[in-house]
């Protein structure tokens, strides 16, 4: 195998190192595997979403990153035709939980899902595809 090195935070860490100890992964390595294959075979099916969606996103990112928030707003700005509700809350200690309400071709909006967790500071990024009919 190749080997590869990896930047993450001291928290994400910490998350990985809990999530292999109680999973029963033999390695970080291992489960850093798998993670890689299932994010690459959801991309794969991604294609194969077609027509008109309404769609969820959930963005969870820490809260003192105001460049985030200016860079979010321009995804948004960039977006507004197919975004037609969102609302921002805080939770826990230090971070902000944005959803988003989108609507437009599927892979439109898998474009957006997918240019939003590229932003750094975004800790998680989860959504829900809804076919509608025209």
């Amino acid at each position: 195998m190749t080997v590869i090195s990896v930047s993450i935070t001291p928290e994400l860490l910490a998350r990985l190192d809990d999530y292999v100890e109680k999973t029963g992964y033999s390695s970080r390595s291992e489960a850093i595997r798998l993670a890689v294959r299932d994010a690459l075979s959801q991309f794969a099916l991604r294609r194969f979403e077609r027509g008109q969606v309404v769609s969820t996103v959930t963005v969870i990112s820490e809260r003192d990153r105001h460049d985030l928030n200016s860079h979010l707003m321009d995804l948004r700005h960039e977006y507004e035709d197919s975004i037609f509700g969102n609302m921002h809350l805080h939770v826990g200690r230090g971070y902000c939980v944005e959803i988003l309400l989108v609507q437009d071709e599927a892979e439109k909006v898998i474009d957006f899902v997918t240019r939003v967790r590229a932003l750094r500071g975004i800790r998680e990024v989860n959504y829900v595809l809804t076919p509608i009919e025209e």
